[in-house]
């Protein structure tokens, strides 16, 4: 029996390393703490980011998915580990989720969606794989779970904890709960308005009569000029106010409103005086029983969060959690430092980390690159004046109000212009000493060449990695697209660009034969590749070429 029970062991292990793969741990803040029960599997991961692409997608068709991917894995990560982190706490309050419940509910889910065929490929469509919408359909289910359990223990509170929280706060609810019930008459003008009104003072008309007969608002005129019960937000605020300070059966207005001057019948009003007025209407009741419920969580998710965090276990995404973890341009800096001589040298790692090394350098480049130019202007200035760098920092001040008050009272203009070019190189040495530091010229030339190699080094790397996915992915036009913006006068990345634009354009005519609206696109490819010079290309490009270019004419000459 005891040989039994551990090879049933092994086979449980074997079967959740083999179909369960791990993205993410719950872990203490710092990280020192690992909680293994509480983890993320990559499926129920994957299911939950091509549902949030799906969304993006639908507000952002020009998203760019692949490039992105990556860090979005890592911000839906940290979404999804919180509901790890209220499943712990609800633990450690005696709750069990019911695993069982579950289960049974994502198998009635995913059997809902893909027992039919066409269904299941709309969905497989968006989410890739069976075993992703699968995911996404359980960790839905268990997100769910948390959150109810998660209420059902904050509403684990007295009547009088109730109503002490509706006490402290019941001005706030009263001005949710007033309401009054109104019936109006609107007008273009107040004159019309007033005469309408004395006619129902006086009853000659009825005020239902007077709204189905003048009213301008078609809708509530059908009804007698019935509205109905409304609270503050409902209608104008100056309509509402006056309606719920006056007397039902009294008659106010005329009102100036965006729909033109009201006069208004109230017919009934609900307020209320203290807290206890407010928790003897049920539903009412049931309202701040919710609010109170959301206060709670609010008051304390926060604290409760902020004890843990998550550490990825999927090696894919260790590269992209880093990133996500980096608070600054320096942190960001000392990431790509870590991983660029990976980058440079091991040709077996993971596509993501190819992705999330560009997106690093897209980042860091355009500020590098402003550096290095800062400090070729420092390392001018220490060449051509090197006893500026001798001045303190009121000696520069000084000499800037110097050179200024020369500028405009020298009666020469060569001094004044030499005034003015001193001003501002020393100006500008003040903001380069201000953000970089006082250095010496042997100090600065060091730090240019540092900066210089760095960003030579970035160059490669990035190349390096544009050129890695272009041969994991020979036919997507997000990486050839990037690689020729990076390098956009290599010939042969040109026409690979081109050709592959040229592919998604002949499979757009392909399905549905209108030659007129691609007509412009394969004239613009055509022209683009007749200016590439053959010369410039390898061999194999060469003859691609000529056979796009013999295909487009035979597309536009039939």
């Amino acid at each position: 029996m005891k040989k039994l029970l551990v090879v049933l062991g092994v086979l449980m292990v074997l079967s959740v390393s083999i179909f369960s793969e791990t993205a993410a741990y719950l872990t203490s803040k710092d990280g020192q703490q690992i909680y293994e029960s509480y983890f993320l599997e990559l499926d129920q991961l994957m299911g939950e980011y091509h549902n949030t692409l799906l969304n993006m997608l639908s507000q952002n068709p020009q998203y760019d998915q692949y490039f992105n991917k990556p860090i979005d894995l890592i911000s839906i990560t940290d979404v999804l580990m919180e509901y790890k982190a209220m499943e712990k706490f609800l633990n450690d309050n005696g709750i069990t989720l019911d695993a069982t419940k579950i289960s049974q509910e994502t198998d009635q889910m995913y059997n809902q969606y893909m027992g039919n065929e066409s269904t299941k490929q709309i969905f497989l469509q968006f989410f890739e794989k069976e075993e992703y919408f699968r995911g996404f359909i359980n960790s839905l289910v268990y997100r769910n779970e948390v959150i109810t359990e998660l209420r059902n223990y904050f509403s684990n509170f007295s009547e009088e904890e109730l109503s002490t929280y509706v006490s402290n706060n019941f001005e706030y609810f009263k001005t949710q709960f007033d309401t009054v019930k109104i019936s109006r008459i609107v007008t273009a003008d107040e004159s019309t308005a007033n005469s309408i009104k004395s006619e129902i003072l006086q009853n000659k008309i009825s005020f239902t009569q007077a709204a189905s007969k003048n009213s301008l608002d078609t809708q509530t005129a059908s009804v007698g000029g019935l509205v109905g019960w409304v609270k503050r937000g409902d209608i104008s605020e100056n309509i509402f106010e006056a309606s719920l300070s006056s007397t039902p059966g009294e008659i106010v207005g005329p009102i100036s409103s965006s729909l033109g001057y009201q006069i208004v019948l109230v017919e009934d009003k609900k307020t209320y005086e203290t807290a206890d007025e407010l928790l003897l209407d049920n539903d009412i009741k049931n309202k701040l029983t919710t609010n109170y419920v959301d206060y709670q969580i609010t008051n304390w998710y926060d604290p409760y969060m902020s004890n843990y965090d998550f550490a990825i276990s999927y090696k894919p995404l260790e590269i992209a959690y880093d990133i996500y973890k980096a608070q600054s341009y320096d942190d960001l800096a000392n990431v790509e430092k870590k991983y660029r001589n990976t980058i440079l040298n091991d040709n077996k790692l993971p596509e993501e980390w190819y992705v999330s090394y560009i997106f690093i350098v897209e980042n860091l480049l355009p500020m590098k690159i402003s550096q290095k130019n800062d400090l070729e202007g420092y390392l001018n200035i220490a060449q051509s004046n090197p006893e500026f760098l001798e001045y303190s920092k009121d000696e520069i001040n000084n000499q800037i109000e110097h050179y200024r008050q020369l500028k405009d009272t020298a009666e020469s203009t060569d001094v004044r212009n030499e005034a003015a070019k001193k001003e501002n190189t020393l100006s500008e040495l003040a903001y380069l000493q201000g953000t970089y530091g006082i250095f010496t010229q042997q100090e600065i030339q060091s730090e240019y060449d540092e900066l210089t190699s760095d960003i030579e080094q970035m160059n490669i790397a990035l190349e390096n990695s544009l050129l890695t996915l272009r041969e994991m992915n020979p036919d997507s036009i997000e990486i050839i697209g990037r690689l020729y913006q990076f390098k956009p006068d290599d010939p042969n990345i040109a026409f690979d660009y081109y050709a592959t634009i040229y592919s998604y354009i002949l499979n757009y005519y392909n399905s549905t034969g209108d030659i007129e609206s691609v007509r412009q696109d394969f004239e613009t490819i055509k022209g683009t590749l007749n200016s590439l010079n053959p010369e410039s290309l390898d061999e194999e490009r060469v003859n691609q070429r000529q056979q796009i270019l013999e295909n487009i004419d035979q597309l536009l000459n039939q």
